[in-house]
């Protein structure tokens, strides 16, 4: 298969948020549902073995509304916590070309990937600024998916090469593949409903194109053309009501 895996993935009385996710630990959660992930799981089961557009949106919808908890994407912003924390780090880096590390001890540049590989770039600044917590490997995976896509065409890595139009692109890119690869992995077994590799590719590529237009839905007009210049906590609370109004948006899908 592609990026889904063939495992159980997460039980029905798994935490909604994993404590190194959450970014408010002080406010109360719901009770997670024992049987949350079963409805989700089987329309996107029905979905992955026929590949029904309809089945698609079924299990996002049972997704938003259930899996993932309900109440307009509350707790799915939490979830993401770790995601929404370290887009505010990337965004950091790219509009202002440098960034504080290691708990501010040192500070990554992009002048410093000057004459890179844009491909070696990209790795680097993807290592740098994901967490070493239970989501490294998928927000290091998603930054480099958007990075890679909005630098389509760049050989070799040019600081100059980060324009406005850019920085949107990655900013969006990154947090509808995270939402993506979560989802993915919330889906578990259903993955083993396709027959061939190639019809898993198929619907992780509707899964992941859904997701995109959603998300740049609702993040792009709160972008604007980047010009302006948002500090890293507005970033990230633009990242959280951008989470919240897919959710929204997503719940309504039966």
């Amino acid at each position: 298969m592609g990026t889904s895996q063939s495992n159980p993935g997460p039980g029905g009385r798994s935490p909604l948020v994993p404590p190194w996710a959450d970014d408010q630990p002080s406010e109360p959660l719901p009770e997670p549902a024992p049987q949350r992930f079963k409805p989700f799981r089987q329309a996107l089961g029905s979905f992955v073995s026929g590949g029904d557009g309809s089945n698609l949106r079924v299990a996002v919808g049972h997704y938003a509304r259930g899996a993932s908890g309900g109440g307009g994407g509350t707790s799915a912003a939490r979830r993401l916590g770790s995601v929404t924390q370290a887009g505010g780090g990337l965004y950091g880096l790219l509009s202002s070309g440098a960034t504080d590390i290691n708990g501010g001890q040192e500070q990554f540049s992009l002048q410093s990937l000057s004459g890179k590989s844009c491909d070696e770039a990209i790795s680097e600044i993807s290592k740098v600024l994901s967490p070493d917590d239970g989501d490294g490997d998928k927000i290091r995976a998603s930054m480099a998916h958007a990075l890679a896509e909005a630098l389509d065409g760049v050989e070799v890595f040019d600081p100059a090469c980060i324009t406005d139009s850019v920085i949107v692109d990655t900013m969006i890119g990154f947090l509808a593949e995270s939402v993506f690869l979560q989802i993915v992995m919330d889906g578990g077994k259903a993955w083993n409903k396709a027959e061939t590799p190639a019809q898993a590719l198929r619907a992780e590529s509707e899964l992941r194109e859904l997701i995109k237009v959603v998300v740049d839905k609702h993040m792009g007009p709160k972008m604007g053309n980047g010009t302006r210049p948002f500090s890293r906590q507005e970033i990230i609370s633009l990242e959280r009501t951008a989470i919240m109004d897919v959710w929204t948006e997503w719940e309504e899908y039966r």
